[in-house]
């Protein structure tokens, strides 16, 4: 009986696939011949400014010069409309109907992108780890549509030259199923000459999710986006933040997969040209308690995350400024070390620790990205930098020297294409799962039905094994 019960299953989730590919296959429209080819950016010196820190800096106190590219971010999805959520306190809504003239006036060939999706530091407590709302609004055809109209009608109306989607992670093969449908419907839906990017995590899987191999739709991300801003931060170990100190977003980390480096490299693996890649540095910094402030290295005990700041308003997570004017109070003795093997820092100021990226640690990212044909970076936030924008301009300076050198050495003026890096096996991304879930090179949306199948099929077979 049990057996009979799960075939009956099976054949019920596979009906609903096919169901689902015959609903989702229909002949695509002809091209339309008006729209051309959104126009590739020759490099992104790009910045997250975070709404809810706006009184950490003003708009009038960022150095527009030193970026071509600035993020609002972000607006939420409301978790029952599956509407974009419009700020409510009037000081919000101003800086949104602001940020791209304010911006602009100071930089005229500045671009601005309307960031849509959960905000906050990642690993802190403001920031989930899944976002249920914009999930919920992705898996419904006619929300997905409608919000991506509304969107895009938004950041047209405020003057941004683009979209940017910050969801903040799939966390299943039908959320990344849904995230390759939304991609493809907004790059149509968009005008010509509009940007649209995606902030995603690392390509091959998300380490918090609750099943395993969850990858992200590659072929759809190469074709849709014009870049991918790739959070190369935040990628401590959950379950971990109460036993050791440990960087937050090493360059390079011989042990694990949780590196700068592995993020990237993982995204070349699965296809995606490295001149479609940005790279993140984060300027906001993570700290704990020492258990023993005599024993004050990497992987030394602590007792709790760090004091809470008025920045991030989050215990263990500090901005860039906090860090120094910390440094500099002068109370206590200072130590601050860089970490050669894996290209981090930190400071450690009696019992307090602290992970950051300071000015040498950018510069080292920075000259790895430019040497793997990287489109550029991105900050996150650039609220939290000093008062001098010191990792902004030391960022800025240092990737423009890079193009210099990329573009002396290549002869012609125009950047090399770099072969994918080769890292130790530590730090290499697993090979691809050859089946359903990767892309054929044409048809916008064969692939993700097989990947919803492919999803309905292990379902059924772990139906089969449970009531057997």
């Amino acid at each position: 009986m049990a057996s009979s019960t799960a075939t009956l299953l099976l054949a019920i989730a596979v009906a609903h696939s096919l169901s689902l590919s015959r609903a989702t296959s229909a002949p695509a429209p002809p091209p339309d011949s008006s729209r051309q080819p959104v126009p590739a950016a020759s490099t992104v010196r790009a910045g997250f400014y975070l709404a809810a820190g706006a009184r950490l800096r003003p708009l009038d106190e960022l150095d527009a010069s030193l970026y071509t590219h600035l993020y609002y971010s972000a607006l939420a999805v409301h978790p029952t409309t599956h509407r974009l959520v419009l700020p409510a306190d009037p000081d919000q809504a101003s800086l949104l109907a602001s940020f791209s003239p304010a911006l602009k006036s100071k930089n005229r060939g500045l671009r601005t992108l309307l960031s849509v999706g959960a905000a906050g530091v990642p690993g802190a407590g403001s920031q989930p780890r899944t976002d249920p709302a914009f999930a919920a609004m992705a898996a419904d055809p006619a929300s997905r549509a409608a919000f991506g109209a509304a969107a895009v009608a938004l950041a047209r109306d405020s003057g941004f030259d683009g979209l940017d989607v910050a969801w903040r992670f799939p966390a299943s093969a039908l959320e990344m199923a849904d995230f390759g449908f939304l991609a493809a419907e907004w790059r149509a839906a968009a005008p010509p000459g509009f940007l649209l990017t995606a902030t995603v995590y690392f390509s091959n899987h998300v380490f918090d999710a609750p099943l395993p191999g969850v990858d992200y739709p590659s072929e759809a991300v190469a074709r849709c986006f014009d870049w991918v801003n790739v959070v190369a931060f935040g990628l401590r170990p959950l379950g971990a933040a109460n036993a050791t100190t440990a960087f937050d977003a090493p360059l390079y980390d011989r042990a694990s997969h949780f590196s700068a480096s592995y993020g990237v490299v993982s995204w070349i693996d699965a296809g995606v040209p490295a001149a479609k890649l940005v790279m993140g540095l984060p300027l906001y910094a993570r700290s704990w308690f020492l258990r023993n402030k005599a024993n004050s290295g990497v992987g030394a005990p602590v007792v709790a995350a760090g004091p809470k700041q008025r920045g991030s308003n989050a215990t263990g997570v500090m901005s860039y400024d906090e860090v120094q004017k910390l440094a500099a109070a002068g109370r206590r003795a200072v130590t601050t070390t860089y970490d050669n093997a894996s290209v981090a820092s930190y400071v450690s100021m009696g019992d307090v620790w602290v992970a950051f990226d300071g000015a040498a640690v950018v510069a080292e990212k920075l000259a790895f990205a430019a040497r793997h044909g990287l489109l550029g970076y991105f900050l996150w936030p650039v609220n939290y930098d000093d008062a001098n924008l010191t990792v902004s301009r030391t960022a800025s300076d240092a990737w423009i020297q890079n193009e210099i050198s990329s573009s002396s050495k290549n002869g012609t003026g125009a950047r090399q294409t770099q072969e994918p890096v080769r890292l130790p096996p530590a730090l290499r991304s697993p090979a691809a799962t050859p089946g359903p879930g990767l892309a054929p090179a044409s048809g916008s949306a064969s692939w993700l039905i097989w990947t919803k199948l492919d999803a309905f099929l292990h379902l059924g077979m772990l139906l089969i094994i449970v009531c057997c």
